[in-house]
């Protein structure tokens, strides 16, 4: 007890302080970021595309793997394909319109020649040169049809035709050109008279 009266007189000894060290904030720890390997993705790449519809499905494998590549340029050939086909049609497109053209201002000059031969006055003339002339009024008579004896009174005119008779050619158009006939003249021969003497 005497000791502890002794200790209880001596001023109290302090300890060295130790140092502690600093706390950090309570925060989850950060590790750093790891590749996480196929085989441990696979299962949950397996389970995030079973729930996608199959359409999805079929077009993330393709993207995921190198098949898109092809699939790219095959669209892009298609693409240089189409043009190249647009273009020729196009082309075609453009020769049809000038044959078209072509067509019409033909019709357009083949009109123009059907309304001239179809005047009235060109075809009196053509008449009249083949000696043709245009009735007098009262001179016009109008036939009636009878269906029932028509046929057979024209049965009853018919003859057989005479060979000895050739009908009259039509002349269509005058001759083109007439040679005239060659004359030869004969040679004279000249006779010297022989001076008397």
């Amino acid at each position: 007890m005497a000791r502890t009266a002794a200790a209880a007189a001596q001023p109290a000894r302090r300890e060295p302080a130790r140092r502690q060290p600093a706390r950090r904030p309570a925060t989850p720890a950060q590790r750093p970021a790891r590749r996480a390997s196929r085989r441990a993705a696979a299962p949950r790449r397996a389970t995030a595309t079973a729930r996608l519809p199959l359409g999805a499905r079929l077009l993330d494998r393709l993207l995921s793997g190198r098949a898109w590549i092809g699939l790219v340029g095959v669209l892009l050939a298609g693409i240089v394909f189409f043009n190249v086909d647009l273009l020729r049609m196009n082309r075609e497109i453009t020769d049809m319109a000038d044959r078209a053209a072509e067509l019409k201002r033909d019709n357009a000059r083949i009109r123009k020649d059907v309304a001239s031969l179809a005047s009235s006055e060109r075809i009196q003339l053509a008449a009249a040169d083949l000696g043709l002339v245009l009735p007098a009024p009262d001179e016009v008579r109008y036939l009636k049809s009878n269906p029932t004896i028509d046929a057979r009174t024209a049965s009853k005119r018919i003859i057989a035709p005479d060979p000895s008779v050739a009908p009259d050619p039509i002349v269509t158009a005058p001759p083109t050109t007439t040679v005239p006939p060659t004359t030869t003249v004969a040679p004279t021969t000249a006779t010297a008279a022989s001076p008397a003497g």
